[in-house]
């Protein structure tokens, strides 16, 4: 055997491999998030005119598990308990279409106000007097004459891709004359897993570049979030982050999804196929200094 070229062959393969392994490092270093730069993420949000909510965020019951949700079976000795209104069940037993036998105004019921925040609030007195397990629902949205509400666990909101578990639906007087309903079974998965805080999930849509230069954050909440219409659901523990941008168009608002166990993101509205503004700014980065003193290194 040539051992001198033996000796070549290994040399020249070895420094190969460092020069591999090199490459590999530095593209690596290159993919660190922006963030890992400074150690402060309300400074850097604060350098570049990036605002948080005002409001306290609410965590109250959030639990970083996977929910399993099957549609709830109701009976008609359930319908029959239910008075002032024709209700009829589907084949399956899974939906409730009702009508009312006179329109009710909200505003004629105990609890509730009738006023601007009445629809946030105060539905649940109408809700508990009308409809089977009004108790685990809460207001969404107004969409022309239909109000949609969607479900609660544990005091957290869950939410479909699809249309909401309960739809009241309105006569041209606001007044309620009917509703389709729905209603989840929910299960937990007993692997609880920790979840990354709010700020953690803010951190991730800034280092990919979803949260923008002077945009502002005006809403942080949790929820549970089931992205894909399959049997059973399974929903994930949400952070919805909602980003305003740096127009004065009503409509320049973004909701993203972090996913609280995951860190993936998602973006809910609108449709996350949807392009995100052309091109994507860089945000401001702090200086050699400014890294120093955070204790972190360049």
């Amino acid at each position: 055997m040539n051992w001198s070229r033996a000796k070549s062959i290994f040399i020249v393969t070895f420094l190969l491999l460092n020069v591999f392994l090199g490459i590999q490092l530095l593209d690596k270093i290159q993919q660190v998030p922006d963030i890992e730069q400074s150690s402060d993420i309300e400074k850097r949000l604060a350098d570049n005119n990036i605002s948080l909510p005002s409001k306290e965020i609410n965590i109250v019951g959030a639990k970083g598990v996977v929910l399993e949700g099957r549609w709830t079976t109701f009976s008609e000795a359930e319908l029959d308990g239910l008075t002032g209104q024709t209700a009829t069940l589907s084949q399956s037993r899974e939906l409730i279409k009702a009508a009312f036998d006179e329109p009710i105004d909200l505003s004629d019921i105990p609890g509730n106000d009738n006023n601007e925040t009445a629809e946030q609030t105060d539905y649940a007195a109408f809700l508990a007097q009308h409809i089977l397990h009004g108790y685990d629902y809460v207001f969404s949205r107004r969409e022309g004459s239909y109000l949609y509400f969607n479900q609660l666990y544990n005091q957290n909101e869950t939410f479909v891709n699809e249309d909401a578990p309960l739809i009241l639906e309105l006569d041209e007087d606001d007044k309620v004359i009917g509703y389709t309903q729905r209603h989840f079974t929910f299960e937990e998965n007993p692997d609880e897993r920790k979840m990354i805080t709010y700020m953690e999930a803010v951190e991730t849509l800034l280092n990919n570049h979803f949260i923008k230069r002077n945009n502002s954050i005006v809403e942080i909440d949790f929820g549970y979030y089931s992205l894909a219409e399959q049997t059973p659901r399974f929903f994930s523990p949400m952070w919805e982050v909602t980003v305003k941008g740096n127009t004065d168009e009503e409509d320049d608002v973004r909701i993203y999804l972090v996913n609280a166990i995951l860190g993936e993101q998602h973006q809910w509205y609108p449709d996350e196929n949807q392009a995100i503004d052309g091109e994507t700014p860089e945000l401001e980065e702090p200086s050699i200094d400014e890294m120093n003193e955070a204790g972190s290194t360049p």
